[in-house]
This record gives structure tokens, C-alpha cells and sequence, in this order.
């Protein structure tokens, strides 16, 4: 027998709280942005859904995901930035992602290698256009073959789009408004760089340290990993695959940034805008609804002495010139007793 409930019949029969334990259940699972395996083989083929392989063409031509697009040759994190791996205009991303078959209002899911920074520039920069329905398959083309799944050569073509920008503001973090808000303690700044970029021991711009904000905290990108050590071990060859970088659980990723309030507004930042952009991505999954990524971050924030800083660091360039004239000596000294030809 069918029977229509209505909500007040409902509460009489007590059923109430499972309702609204599904509906919850639905909702949380439509507000995550990182998919699984399982999520991509059912709604890949789906109307409206494209698959994007973020990786550049010496990678993709290998095997990708049948019915994935490209971007282009070049990786996307590359090909929708400028050489300074800066945010290219909004005119030029409509074009490029028009130009690859998308609109804001498909379903867009990224992917590349495990653990790879590359997908999520692609969706940072999805939802600065607007496109609220993008998702990140974090485990890509390595949980992708491990469950042997189907691979092809052929990049899927779609025929060109037109791609129209909602842009949202708020999911960047300019120079001008980090050095606004560094009083503000309603904001937080997230370095995800190393804990040596953080104190000033490894300098990668004209001076090292961090900003200078009265709510900052440093947490590495790789903590987000089951193993922070992975990519230093696959460079060393002591693992063969890039499993360690598989996600923490939930439950240990609301431990690593439980000094991270979801009431207050996040500002990642990192080197170049890039590693901060995996932060990004992990904080929105899990509920964070006020994040940014600071585009510039610190090779910009860092080379202008004007900007506050602290843990500041700089290269001892009389030490330097001396060992480069020590190098200069030892290769005359060698060049002096090699054999003559």
C-alpha cells in the first residue's frame, strides 16, 4: 500500500529523525568537492558531467581516462597561468576552457597523478570562475589503474563552448588584501610550505620567512598525506608507487587542522600559489566555506622588503661569491693537470 506522509504525520510516527539523518546524508555528499573511484566510474558518461586530465601531454599520451578532456599540451596548472605561475585573466581562462568543450555549468571533474598539485590549480581556479559544480578525483590515474580500470590514448573532443565567468571574489587572496588583513584576526593565514620555508632556512625568494599575520599557523601540504614522507621517498626510489600521498581519513584530517577555525575565513598561501591550492582543496571538502588562495604568495610577498614579515632570512652573498671563487679555482686547477687531446 502507498501512502503520502505529510511532515506532520511524519513527526507523530517518530520518523522524523531519520529523516532528516538522509537528507543530511545527501546534502553532505553534494557538498563534497573530492570524489572517489567509485563517484567517477558512475557519473563520468553522465549529460553534463566532463572528466578533465590536468596533466600535460608527455604524461596524458600514455593513457588517461576514457572520455576525459585536456586542456592543451601543457599541464593545466600551467596552461591557465602566466610564466610567473600567476592567474591568467579571466578573458584568456574563458577562452582556453571554452575552447576545451566546458561551460561553468557542467559538472567538471579534475584529475592527475596522486598526491599532484596540478589538479587542484584547475579546480581553485573552476570555482574563482564560478563553476560550483567542480570536483577534484584525488587518487587520479594511479587509484584509477590500481582498480584496472579501462585506460585509452584518444583525449575525448568536445565541440568549443562558450565558458561565461561568475567570478568569485572571495576565493582569492590579492597582495593588497593579505597586507589589509594582517591585523585581522577573524582571518587565518595557512602557509603550507615546509617548516624550513616557514622559519627562513630555505629561501626561495629575495628573503625567507613568512608574513607577518597576527593569525597564521604552518601546516606542510604533505601532512594532508597518510605518509608526509611519500614524495621524498618515491625520489629516492625506496617505494615504488605514490599510494603514501593517498588523503589522511577524516577523522585524522580534522586533527591536523583542528587549530583551523570553519567559522572564520582561511587564507592559504605557499610559494607560488600552488601547493596552498591542495590545502584549498582539502579545507573546502571538508566544510570550510571561507577560503582563499593567495595567488601571489610568498615569491611576490617576499621579494617586497615593504611588506611585513618575520623568521626573516637572507642569502649571505659574501659567502657565496667566495665559494663560487673556490669553485671558479678548483675548475682551473682541474683543467690544468687533464690530459691534453
Amino acid at each position: 500500500m502507498n501512502k503520502r506522509y505529510n511532515k506532520w504525520e511524519i513527526c507523530r510516527a517518530g520518523m522524523l529523525p531519520v529523516f532528516f539523518l538522509c537528507a543530511g546524508i545527501g546534502t553532505a555528499y553534494a557538498d563534497r568537492v573530492i570524489v572517489d573511484t567509485d563517484y567517477v566510474l558512475k557519473h563520468k558518461d553522465k549529460h553534463g558531467v566532463v572528466l578533465v586530465d590536468a596533466r600535460g601531454a608527455s604524461d596524458y599520451k600514455k593513457g588517461l581516462i576514457p572520455g576525459a578532456v585536456v586542456l592543451g599540451e601543457k599541464p593545466g596548472a600551467v596552461g591557465l597561468r602566466d610564466v610567473d605561475a600567476r592567474i591568467l585573466p579571466v578573458k584568456k581562462l574563458e577562452k582556453i576552457l571554452g575552447d576545451a568543450g566546458l561551460t561553468r555549468e557542467n559538472e567538471i571533474i579534475v584529475y592527475g597523478a596522486k598526491g599532484d598539485t596540478g589538479p587542484t590549480v584547475v579546480f581553485w581556479i573552476l570555482e574563482y570562475l564560478g563553476a560550483e559544480k567542480a570536483k577534484v578525483y584525488m587518487g587520479g590515474m594511479d587509484d584509477w589503474t590500481a582498480a584496472k580500470n579501462p585506460v585509452t590514448n584518444e583525449a575525448r573532443k568536445l565541440p568549443a563552448a562558450h565558458f561565461t565567468a561568475k567570478v568569485q571574489a572571495d576565493r582569492l587572496a590579492t597582495t593588497d588584501y593579505v597586507r589589509k588583513n594582517l591585523q585581522n584576526k577573524e582571518i587565518q593565514f595557512l602557509d603550507s610550505r615546509t617548516g624550513k620555508e616557514y622559519e627562513g632556512d630555505d629561501i626561495r625568494a629575495l628573503r625567507g620567512g613568512h608574513i607577518a599575520a597576527v593569525n597564521h599557523v604552518n601546516i606542510p601540504y604533505e601532512q594532508a598525506w597518510k605518509d608526509p614522507e611519500a614524495a621524498k621517498k618515491l625520489a629516492e626510489k625506496t617505494v615504488k608507487d605514490r599510494e603514501g600521498m593517498t588523503l589522511k581519513d577524516p577523522a585524522a584530517l580534522k586533527e591536523l587542522y583542528k587549530g583551523v577555525d570553519p567559522k572564520k575565513e582561511v587564507v592559504a598561501y605557499c610559494q607560488t600559489g600552488t601547493r596552498s591550492t591542495y590545502v584549498y582543496t582539502v579545507l573546502r571538502d571538508m566544510g570550510y566555506q571561507k577560503v582563499r588562495n593567495y595567488d601571489d604568495s610568498w615569491i611576490v610577498w617576499g621579494s617586497d622588503l615593504n611588506m611585513p614579515a618575520r623568521n626573516v632570512s637572507y642569502y649571505d652573498f659574501v659567502k657565496v661569491n667566495a665559494a663560487m671563487k673556490r669553485l671558479d679555482a678548483l675548475e682551473k686547477q682541474l683543467e690544468a693537470i687533464a690530459p691534453k687531446k
